[in-house]
């Protein structure tokens, strides 16, 4: 947005491009930060969850996603199923079989890596929202 006024002997030329700038260039930094503070957070099995970190609106928009295709199950941190086991010959379980629609059974997830979990965004916010708000500040404050 751009104002352009002539009052009496005085000429004003106001624009927001310097703002907008700022604000964008916030979002990103933002953006990268919340990235890199929830990945040691994030249940890490085979690395296939961390590595889908996706920027729906690109890294100056404001969303962040994580596209896995047990991504919702991990963030949730809740069972769903039915989990139907899979046998061989022999009667041992092979593997599991789960229909199209599933439903949460109460159960919490186990994750076997320390320190990670379920609501990563969450926890990665309490832990460091000061720094984010700090960050933020800092990149506002450039010319």
């Amino acid at each position: 947005m751009r104002i352009r006024r002539h009052i009496g002997n005085v000429d004003i030329d106001i624009s927001d491009a310097r703002l907008r700038r700022n604000l964008r260039e916030c979002q990103k930094v933002l953006n990268l930060q919340v990235a890199a503070d929830c990945e040691p957070l994030i249940p890490f099995q085979q690395g296939q969850l961390r590595n889908s970190l996706t920027y729906p609106q690109g890294v100056y928009g404001g969303e962040l996603e994580w596209n896995a295709p047990n991504a919702h199950y991990q963030y949730t941190g809740i069972v769903y199923g039915p989990n139907i086991p899979i046998r061989d010959a022999e009667g041992n379980i092979t593997g599991y079989w789960s229909p199209p629609k599933k439903h949460p059974t109460g159960r919490p997830l186990t994750y076997h890596t320390a320190g990670t979990g379920d609501h990563w965004f969450e926890k990665a916010k309490e832990q460091h929202k000061d720094e984010w708000v700090r960050l933020v500040k800092q990149t506002a404050g450039k010319d």
